[in-house]
């Protein structure tokens, strides 16, 4: 996945500085001596140096989703942050200079990397976000570390939820609720069956029935902002939309009704 981290950014910076693909290498490696010997024209280094798991945005509970077709109960995904060090390379200060401004304007005018930039497996993640390190925040003297030399750089941090692959599989959606009544101290006696019976109304909004009065013998509902109901019901009930024309269904033994 961090590849295709490292594919986003330049993509970004591609097209918000821009960098043309004629003119201007991006590289991911190690800014050493022996890397910067090789240079023949203008490079932007981006140096990863540190990952860790972010506090400020790390999130918790259990979420459902839909993975290849099945529905699935997964944690929620953990948020890394991913620390750059942002150099521009020229063989002219001037150049030098005019190629990390043109890299810092992009960088504080973006607050993602969105999904434009991004590969498609990354599309179910939210899209990273992207922000310059603040004064004070850790930092790196990524050049006295590798024994380069001395370069202004942006330290950059891309904060990116990360797919782990734990799941396991949901049950299907709970359609009913069925509860037993009988007298206290009468074991013979038969119980009461009753059911809140789960129902959909497909498209609700854009066919106007956000609101419509849901009836059966039991009781009544109205159709909510997602086109879902809940109402009182028996085996064979009726289930009454009040709408132009009325739409009906009858309740089956198990599961909830849909009107298409």
């Amino acid at each position: 996945m961090l590849e295709l981290i490292d594919g986003g950014l330049e993509s970004l910076l591609r097209d918000t500085v821009p960098l043309s693909s004629l003119d201007v290498d991006v590289s991911f490696e190690a800014p050493d001596r022996e890397w910067s010997a090789r240079l023949s024209r203008p490079t932007v280094n981006c140096f990863l140096w540190d990952l860790r798991r972010s506090t400020e945005r790390s999130k918790s509970g259990v979420q459902t989703m839909i993975r290849d077709g099945v529905r699935v109960h997964q944690p929620a995904y953990p948020v890394i942050e991913l620390r750059f060090v942002i150099t521009a390379w020229t063989s002219d200060h001037g150049d030098e200079r005019s190629l990390l401004s043109g890299l810092l304007r992009a960088l504080l005018a973006e607050t993602v990397i969105p999904y434009a930039h991004l590969d498609s497996s990354l599309h179910h993640l939210d899209e990273p976000s992207i922000d310059l390190a603040r004064a004070g925040e850790d930092h790196m003297d990524v050049f006295k570390a590798l024994d380069g030399k001395v370069k202004p750089g942006l330290n950059v941090v891309v904060s990116t939820e990360f797919d782990v692959g734990v799941f396991v599989p949901a049950g299907p959606p709970v359609e009913s609720f069925v509860t037993s009544v009988s007298r206290i101290g009468d074991a013979d006696a038969s119980a009461t069956r009753r059911r809140r019976v789960a129902g959909e109304v497909l498209d609700a909004d854009s066919r106007g029935l956000v609101g419509s009065v849901v009836r059966t013998p039991l009781g009544a509902s109205r159709v909510g902002p997602t086109g879902r109901f809940l109402v009182p019901a028996r085996t064979g009930d009726e289930v009454v939309i009040d709408a132009e024309p009325v739409l009906t269904a009858v309740v089956e033994d198990v599961g909830g009704v849909r009107f298409e």
